[in-house]
């Protein structure tokens, strides 16, 4: 998180929030400090907090927060409610290239044995993107032609499914048949 920070012999600068411990918060900032010096500090959504230097090596400073542990802890706190508010998720990393295949139609059958018809979206070595219109629940196995998958996500009137056993890679091209 940002931060603004000052003291009485100091102009304002810039710093960055790098980590809160129970040591302290650590900034990094391009301003040169020193032990022992006091500051103020408003960090963006978190408010005004009144601290020490405790340790400044290069471009990172560390402060221990006035109040003693229970403040560190109320600030502790919020910067996890912040970082839950931001819901951060991580992108999912496409390991195998995806194709779209040109039969696009394949026979979907359902645990009970219910066969549907599917729209093959896109397809790689390890899954299949499908427009069905049966509602699939996630972890639900099913056979897309000949290959058993399971349903991993829902997107607008489809299912993200993986292959219980992926293809080669080789395998995957545009003449596929599944």
């Amino acid at each position: 998180m940002p931060a603004l920070c000052w003291n009485q012999r100091r102009r304002d600068f810039y710093a960055i929030t790098t980590d809160v411990s129970t040591e302290g918060i650590r900034f990094r900032s391009s301003s040169r400090l020193s032990p022992g010096e006091d500051l103020t500090c408003s960090i963006r959504h978190i408010g005004l907090l009144e601290a020490r230097i405790d340790r400044a090596v290069g471009e990172e400073f560390t402060v221990s927060v006035r109040g003693g542990r229970s403040a560190l802890t109320d600030l502790a706190r919020q910067f996890v409610a912040l970082s839950r508010a931001q819901d951060l998720r991580p992108e999912v990393v496409r390991v195998h290239h995806r194709i779209v295949p040109k039969q696009k139609i394949v026979q979907v059958t359902l645990d009970g044995g219910l066969g549907v018809s599917g729209h093959v979206l896109n397809i790689s070595a390890s899954g299949v993107a499908l427009l069905v219109e049966q509602s699939l629940e996630i972890g639900a196995t099913i056979q897309v032609g000949r290959k058993l998958a399971r349903v991993m996500r829902h997107f607008t009137h489809g299912v993200g499914a993986a292959f219980l056993e992926p293809f080669e890679p080789s395998a995957v091209h545009e003449a596929m048949t599944l």
